[in-house]
């Protein structure tokens, strides 16, 4: 898959949010990562294929080349200034690659 990643891929600096329970209080545990993949809208027919109640929520696709998975469901990036919670997670890594599925996250307003 090196081949297809060729040129399509580019340099990301996502921030990783992992929560763990220590002393029974949730704890957000942070980290930076710069990896080599594309961040895109979801399509049209990978959302149409989305339980009801969350295709109006705004989707993305994340390819990581590499073969190691780097995130896992429920938890948070932050990429571009935003918050993206991961919602599925795919393993390719025997092409050398994952995917990743990420809606914005809930963020409260005043």
């Amino acid at each position: 898959m090196s081949a297809a990643f060729s040129g399509w891929t580019q340099k990301l600096t996502l921030n990783k949010i992992t929560q763990t329970i220590a002393d029974g209080l949730v704890q957000d545990i942070k980290s930076t990562l710069t990896v080599s993949g594309t961040w895109q809208p979801l399509s049209p027919e990978e959302i149409a294929l989305k339980p009801d109640g969350q295709r109006s929520w705004e989707w993305f696709d994340l390819h990581i080349e590499g073969a190691s998975i780097l995130f896992a469901t429920n938890d948070r990036v932050i990429y571009a200034g935003k918050t993206y919670k991961i919602m599925a997670v795919k393993d390719y890594t025997l092409n050398n690659y994952s995917e990743y599925h990420l809606i914005l996250d809930y963020q409260e307003t005043a």
